[in-house]
């Protein structure tokens, strides 16, 4: 087999972890196929020096070629037809031209499949008409230069193959924990945390759907109507990222951006892990909060339920007090807390390891490949 494996349009997120983690999976399976890979900048740079076998080829864009599309296009079907591949795999999409070969694209866009999401509630009207346009751009890209589609939960694929009428291929290949989260000899202290509090991890970037400045509100309720003491908010941003009042910051503790190796501390540090979101196709944090057996807080949407089950304290999502209630439980319950961690551990059985998602990667691109053949 020779595979296009296209990470062109990858600059930031989930999405590099996820190409990183296939790429290393790939060189650890020993296959004798030929794997093209087109990195974009902070692709390549995930990937460093890195020592790959003979049979993986390179392909490195440039920073011209990545903030201008039509070159990045230009650039990436220059590379698919001198390479004639048997198929490509653009992993996280959609990807913007036709190719002469089968394509196959993962798709991770929250906004396309969930446009009823409390999210948009709270963002402005010019802002929703951004997401209402670049819905209708990417649908289209999706449906017109796919030849199959792979989705990261069960309830993504359907929603989106049923409201588009998708009739070409479609897969669901769930995401997976971070292999440093099965290697406890690469975990790094994280020193000077809180000890004597209730600890509560949001393990959060800077973005509006995470739906951070419910906090306030929330903090709020629990010390002055439920009497709540004694615990701290740890909160993967710096201080001035929220701006949150001062009385508010006695109950948080900033950290700021935080090395992976020392991420699996932070959890083992925690007692609740707290998860608002609004927005997701995929949270790789469900997974690891239960792989760290600690109990999950989470906004009760469609993703939350197809990930999480009947594992996570579901809450209203945008509804300040219903998250109180439920962290105020776990607080003072100590079998609501078992009893969920519990079947987290259970749940996590379901998803497997990375090696395992890119069997499933490569048992569709082998499919894929053998379909095409045949309709010929």
């Amino acid at each position: 087999m020779k595979l296009i494996i296209d990470n062109s349009n990858l600059f930031a997120g989930g999405g590099l972890q996820v190409a990183a983690s296939f790429l290393r999976d790939l060189k650890k399976s020993n296959l004798s196929d030929e794997f093209h890979v087109i990195q974009s900048v902070n692709c390549a740079n995930i990937i460093g020096d890195e020592i790959f076998p003979d049979n993986f080829t390179f392909y490195n864009l440039n920073k011209t070629e990545e903030n201008s599309k039509t070159k990045r296009i230009k650039s990436v079907k220059r590379i698919e037809n001198a390479i004639a591949p048997d198929c490509i795999f653009t992993l996280f999409g959609p990807s913007y031209h036709k190719s002469r070969f089968p394509k196959l694209v993962g798709f991770a866009i929250p906004f396309i499949i969930y446009p009823d999401s409390p999210f948009f509630k709270l963002t402005s009207f010019k802002e929703n008409l951004y997401y209402r346009i670049l819905s209708v751009i990417k649908i289209y890209s999706f449906k017109k230069y796919s030849d199959a589609l792979v989705f990261e939960t069960e309830n993504a694929r359907r929603i989106f193959t049923e409201r588009e009428r998708f009739k070409k291929d479609s897969f669901t290949v769930g995401n997976t924990l971070n292999e440093i989260f099965l290697k406890p000899e690469c975990w790094v202290d994280f020193e000077s945390l809180p000890s004597s509090s209730c600890n509560i991890l949001f393990l959060t970037a800077n973005y509006p759907h995470k739906n951070m400045q419910i906090l306030p509100e929330l903090i709020e309720i629990l010390r002055n109507k439920l009497k709540s003491k004694d615990f701290k908010f740890l909160i993967t941003l710096q201080k001035e990222d929220l701006n949150f009042p001062e009385a508010i910051n006695e109950n948080i503790e900033y950290l700021g951006k935080v090395e992976l190796e020392k991420i699996p501390s932070l959890y083992m540090h925690s007692d609740i892990v707290f998860i608002p979101t609004l927005l997701e196709v995929f949270s790789a944090t469900y997974l690891e909060a239960m792989r760290m057996k600690k109990p999950i807080v989470a906004s009760d949407l469609g993703f939350s339920r197809d990930i999480c089950r009947d594992s996570a304290y579901f809450c209203e999502p945008t509804n300040a007090e219903s998250y109180a209630v439920a962290i105020h439980s776990l607080m003072n319950n100590d079998h609501l807390r078992n009893n969920l961690v519990s079947k987290g551990t259970e749940n996590l059985k379901r998803f497997g390891s990375s090696m395992d998602r890119t069997n499933k990667y490569l048992n569709i691109i082998n499919k894929l490949i053998k379909n095409y053949e045949n309709s010929k």
